[in-house]
């Protein structure tokens, strides 16, 4: 089974396949909310995204540590670049996840949506297509509906922090297609792990520990899961899958595949925390998958309707 799966998507990826690899992501990230939500209880956010990217550096090694002494410095570096991203991203969504609810930390996130094309433009100079764009704007209504947020003054400190996060993400997806269509997968994945983890050390010990005397992390059954679970299925496989095949698509269309990860964290959310799922949320949720099926296949549809003209 594994190596028909491996020959059908690894040795042979196109578009579709890719980005349904990139839904697996979303699916695990969805579930990230939630788990994340209830370990803040017990870990301050410093101290949880250290010991989750720790983790996670130390299974990379376990499975890679006789090839990273001939991985180029330029792809670490890279690599490094995009750990920065990640770090404020990963950052600002854990100490938002704090003051707001799971589901909103979700929605708000993936207003990356809206800046995507426009961090393309200016870092790739590739213009999205015009079915992207009206994704895009399906995919938003959908995130404005869903979240029940009416006007900007509704939003409390742990969404105003989350919308850094959804900045930080949007460069991260479009320097990820640049970087991975230069260099190879691992040492950009090496680079990110390492910079996660010595920004999240010095920003634990110096910050969260001797400034403002914050640390906590009381371990117990289910910090030890959420951690394990972030550390190895949330960050080492699905980042490792997304930074592989993220660069057989556009940044455009993989931000409207991982923007599904808003729906399933507000499912996780329901069944984890009782997060009730409102009309609004469940027509959101619909119109946010409108906008992901209208952008993938739009093109496909018309090809084929022309074909059949002629």
């Amino acid at each position: 089974m594994y190596n028909k799966l491996r020959k059908y998507f690894v040795d042979n990826p196109t578009n579709y396949k890719s980005e349904f690899i990139l839904l697996f992501c979303s699916f695990v990230w969805g579930f990230s909310f939630p788990s994340v939500k209830i370990a803040l209880d017990y870990a301050s956010p410093n101290a949880f995204i250290f010991f989750r990217f720790f983790l996670t550096l130390i299974v990379f090694y376990i499975f890679y540590r006789k090839r990273i002494k001939h991985f180029g410095k330029k792809a670490v570096v890279q690599g490094f670049i995009l750990g920065v991203y990640l770090f404020i991203g990963f950052l600002s969504q854990t100490v938002g996840l704090k003051f707001t609810s799971a589901s909103n930390s979700a929605f708000i996130t993936g207003t990356y949506l809206i800046l995507i094309p426009f961090v393309q433009l200016t870092i790739i100079k590739i213009r999205p297509k015009i079915e992207n764009i009206i994704g895009i704007l399906i995919v938003i209504a959908g995130i404005y509906i869903l979240s029940g947020i009416r006007s900007f003054g509704a939003l409390n400190f742990g969404d105003l922090i989350t919308l850094v996060c959804s900045v930080a993400f949007a460069f991260h997806i479009v320097y990820l297609d640049k970087f991975s269509k230069e260099s190879d997968t691992l040492p950009l994945i090496y680079g990110q792990y390492l910079a996660m983890t010595v920004l999240s050390l010095f920003s634990l010990f110096f910050v969260e520990y001797l400034w403002l005397d914050q640390y906590k992390f009381e371990l117990n059954s289910f910090l030890i899961f959420s951690t394990v679970f972030n550390g190895i299925f949330s960050t080492f496989i699905a980042l490792f899958l997304a930074m592989k095949f993220q660069k057989y698509t556009t940044p455009v269309r993989a931000g409207l595949v991982y923007n599904m990860e808003q729906v399933f964290a507000v499912l996780f959310s329901f069944f984890m925390l009782s997060e009730i799922l409102a009309m609004h949320q469940i027509s959101g949720a619909l119109l946010i998958l409108s906008g992901l099926l209208f952008s993938e296949f739009y093109s496909g549809i018309k090809r084929r309707f022309s074909y059949g003209k002629n």
